[in-house]
């Protein structure tokens, strides 16, 4: 009896760690590590809409890293892409953003609770009711030629062009000093952003 044993024979196929856990969980984790967010996002993928849930970060940043998602994920359930973006977020996100990001949204969402806008109109953000006519056609032409037409020079290297309605303007004015009026009488406090300016 030989005690030569082949490279082969003692190669024995182990089985993933992901299905020893026997609850599935563990499969999840081997799906997070095995799929990778790709390099150059997935420019002709449309992503889901997260607006409406609750969630620690901002909707349009779960839209944005949709498009660098690994293929097999596409396809599958927005819940399934928010816990694996989530996760993958959590992992790389500081501790002190996540706890600004979270009084942000308290904050903003103080405001839509008790703030009564005066102009409502202003909060749909359709474009042909804000942007002028030529800005817009220019944006939806999208050539250069259209762009040049509507811009001006006043001065060497200083570029000018209609984009807002001046009617969208009156009504935007209008708007911050009914907030300005808001805050002063109900005695709300102003989170103000801290702009540092280096020379």
């Amino acid at each position: 009896m030989s005690l030569e044993v082949t490279k082969k024979e003692t190669q024995k196929p182990t089985q993933p760690t992901a299905n020893r856990n026997g609850n599935g969980v563990a499969a999840l984790q081997s799906l997070a590590t095995a799929h990778r967010l790709r390099l150059n996002p997935n420019t002709e993928h449309k992503p889901e809409s997260y607006e409406g849930l609750q969630m620690e970060f901002s909707p349009l940043l779960f839209s944005s890293v949709e498009h660098y998602l690994p293929p097999p994920m596409l396809s599958h359930s927005r819940d399934s892409k928010l816990h694996y973006m989530s996760d993958i977020i959590l992992r790389y996100s500081p501790e002190g953003e996540r706890t600004r990001s979270q009084m942000q949204r308290e904050y903003r969402q103080n405001i839509i609770s008790h703030y009564q806008p005066l102009h409502k109109e202003l909060y749909t953000m359709n474009a042909s009711n804000f942007l002028a006519p030529s800005f817009l056609k220019a944006i939806n032409e999208n050539r250069e030629e259209s762009f040049r037409r509507i811009m001006t020079e006043p001065s060497q290297g200083v570029f000018t062009f209609e984009m807002l309605q001046p009617h969208f303007c009156e009504l935007l004015l209008s708007e911050v000093e009914n907030f300005e009026k808001w805050v002063h009488e109900t005695k709300f406090r102003i989170m103000r952003q801290i702009w540092c300016c280096f020379r």
